[in-house]
């Protein structure tokens, strides 16, 4: 009574398996294979020898264009001028092209003009060498911490041909710093390199301007990235509060990748110093540096003055 049903072997086993069952589909040798490639019919020797051709073709054809062409032809702004056949810029045109000597410098100067106003360059020492440097300068002072004209110029050419990187020229106003400062900005754009020019004070109320925007690296990078910043008017007021640590910001900067700083104000070395605080001064030290300070009448407006300002022109 009430035994439980009889069980068998087979009683809920599971189904049998194959050997089969669930194996991946059979595979062959050109499985995934890609499709066979043909020969692109722009790449064969007929077709680059066809290239060749027409290429040498042309070649002597723009050659025997330049040959036949006058070596000269009137300029339409210069007709006393006669423009002159240009090879190289011929060459880049696919067409004789002639070059008016007048032409070229105005557009040279042009140039050379935009890009001392956009690296701030003052106009009224734009016309500055270092050739045109006076150091014949009457009764300079010559006392201790004091240089002579010759000395300001010597350090220069020091800064000038790279042996030292940083420079300082401080001294009363109108005795050629600027002038200095110029002609060395005037080699650097001859070499092709950046120049940026900045009064201090400028540079401070550009970054403290630049706090609602949210953009102070942009003004630190605008400073930091010339290969030579003149920073002009140093010492000429106090510092401001963050005044210091927006210098360090950017001449930090300077000091480690090697980039060249020029420096103009008016105090003596202690008082330069001071307003600069060490940590910027070891800054200025370790890249190289020469300080020069001198005091002798100003030559802004004097005959002498003039005649460079005409010689530069």
């Amino acid at each position: 009574h009430r035994q439980p049903p009889p069980t068998t072997a087979n009683h809920r086993q599971p189904p049998p398996t194959t050997a089969n069952h669930r194996q991946p589909p059979p595979t062959t040798a050109n499985h995934h294979q890609p499709p066979p490639t043909t020969a692109n019919p722009l790449l064969t020797p007929m077709s680059l020898d066809h290239l060749l051709t027409t290429l040498q073709q042309r070649s002597a054809a723009f050659h025997a264009q330049l040959r036949a062409a006058p070596a000269t032809q009137p300029c339409p702004r210069h007709p006393h001028t006669p423009a002159v056949l240009d090879h190289p810029a011929s060459h880049q045109r696919g067409q004789p092209h002639y070059t008016c000597p007048q032409c070229h410098a105005a557009a040279q100067a042009a140039r050379h003009q935009r890009r001392q106003e956009a690296a701030g360059i003052p106009p009224d020492v734009r016309h500055a060498t270092l050739e045109n440097f006076q150091t014949d300068r009457p009764h300079p002072r010559l006392t201790e911490g004091h240089v002579p004209p010759s000395t300001f110029l010597e350090k220069a050419h020091l800064f000038a041909t790279g042996r030292i990187r940083n420079l300082l020229l401080a001294g009363s106003p109108g005795i050629g710093k600027g002038h200095l400062a110029a002609a060395l900005a005037h080699l650097t754009f001859a070499q092709g390199q950046s120049v940026r020019w900045v009064d201090c004070a400028a540079l401070f109320s550009a970054y403290h301007r630049a706090y609602g925007e949210d953009s102070t690296h942009t003004v630190l990078h605008r400073h930091r990235s010339p290969h030579l910043l003149i920073l002009d008017e140093i010492c000429l007021r106090d510092l401001p509060a963050d005044g210091e640590e927006i210098l360090f910001a950017i001449l930090d900067h300077r000091h480690k990748t090697a980039r060249r700083t020029l420096l103009l104000g008016n105090r003596p070395a202690k008082e330069t110093r001071h307003w600069l605080g060490d940590r910027i001064a070891d800054r200025l030290r370790s890249g190289g540096i020469a300080f020069c300070y001198g005091e002798w009448p100003s030559l802004r407006g004097t005959p002498a003055d003039h005649a460079a300002q005409a010689e530069g022109f």
